[in-house]
This record gives C-alpha cells, sequence and structure tokens, in this order.
C-alpha cells in the first residue's frame, strides 16, 4: 500500500504546486479574481487537499514500524519543539494573515524578506516542518512514508519557489549564495553565540 502514498502524494504535490504558479495566478485575476481573494481561495484549497489526503492515508492499511522510549524520545520530543518554534517563527517574519487572503497584501504574490529566521536559512518553515515530522519519537510504515513524501516535496518544491523569487527580486541571487537553505552553517552559529556573550567551540 505505500505505493499509494506515494503516488497520492504526487498527484497533491502536482495540483498545489500547479495552483501556485504566476500562469494560474494571471488566469485568476483574468476571471475577476483579486489578489486577496486568490491567496484565499489557495489557502482554503490547500488545507481541503491536505485534510483529504491525509484522510485518505489514514485509511489505508498500516502496521507500527518503531516506537522510541527513554531518554531516545525526549531528545525527539525536544527536536519536534525545536521544529514548531521554527515554524511560528518563520510565520512571525511576514503578515501571515495577507499570506493566507485572510487581509490585504501590499507586497508581490511572492515577498522578499531577510528578517528573523530567514537571516539564517531560506527556508525555515519547510525545516520546521521536516523536523516535526521526521523527529516523531513513535513511526508506523504509512506515517514514515507519508513524513518522507512530504519532505521531499519540500525539497523539490523549494527549488521552483526560488525560481519564482529569482524572477521577482533580482537581490534574492546574492541572498541565495549567503544563506543556506535548510540548515545554518556553523559560523553563522558562532557567530550569533558571540553576540549573546556565549562561548561555542569549533
Amino acid at each position: 500500500m505505500i505505493w499509494k502514498i506515494w503516488l497520492s502524494g504526487f498527484l497533491f504535490a502536482i495540483v498545489h504546486s500547479l495552483l501556485a504558479t504566476q500562469a494560474c495566478k494571471d488566469l485568476g485575476m483574468r476571471l475577476g479574481l483579486s489578489r486577496r481573494a486568490y491567496r484565499l481561495f489557495y489557502s482554503v484549497l490547500a488545507v481541503a487537499a491536505t485534510m483529504l489526503w491525509l484522510g485518505y492515508v489514514h485509511g489505508l492499511p498500516d502496521a507500527p514500524l518503531y516506537a522510541v522510549h527513554g531518554a531516545g524520545r525526549w531528545v525527539l520530543v525536544a527536536l519536534q519543539l525545536a521544529g514548531l518554534v521554527l515554524v511560528v517563527a518563520s510565520f512571525r517574519t511576514f503578515n501571515a494573515r495577507a499570506f493566507l487572503g485572510l487581509a490585504a497584501a501590499d507586497e508581490d504574490w511572492d515577498p522578499f524578506h531577510e528578517t528573523g529566521v530567514y537571516r539564517w536559512v531560506r527556508h525555515p518553515m519547510y525545516t520546521g516542518f521536516m523536523m516535526l515530522l521526521l523527529a516523531s519519537p513513535v513511526q508506523t510504515f504509512n506515517s514514515l512514508n507519508l513524513a518522507l513524501c512530504i519532505c521531499l516535496y519540500f525539497l523539490i518544491g523549494s527549488r521552483f519557489e526560488e525560481k519564482r523569487m529569482l524572477r521577482a527580486h533580482a537581490e534574492y541571487a546574492d541572498y541565495r549564495r549567503r544563506v543556506p537553505a535548510f540548515l545554518p552553517r556553523w559560523s553563522m552559529l558562532v557567530r550569533r553565540c558571540r553576540f549573546l556573550g556565549v562561548k561555542c567551540r569549533g
């Protein structure tokens, strides 16, 4: 049944990615949708498609894969909490209501931010969600394959997202050169530690 998870994930990724293209956005504008209305339409459809996909996977036959106990469990839970903090911090760097279409946006379709956690990695939200998924101390065959499918979509989708950003923002090329995609460089962490007065080794 694993192939059904990956096939349904592929179909979900195709629909989700197509709706994020400039061609679909332009079509929505020609049909009379405002930028805010299209963002709201996209957000609602994305949530609905995600719930349908997760519900479909949940209904497939499954079996336990592993469960981590003891100190290892707490390490994984700590990683998940760090991932959650990273996701929340990512949302705090921009107008989340405008991003979801719940409020009018003064920015372009693909706004560029280099503040907050975006100073350390280019895709902190993806990193946070991957930590939440992969660091789960309890996994079944389906849950792990679902997590891997979503993570692969993040990795591939980020490449297409960056192509849009390069077309929309000339300064993004320099940002991409300086800032890593998913994990901060050790040198960046060391500078941050020194700024906070913490001694770092390495």
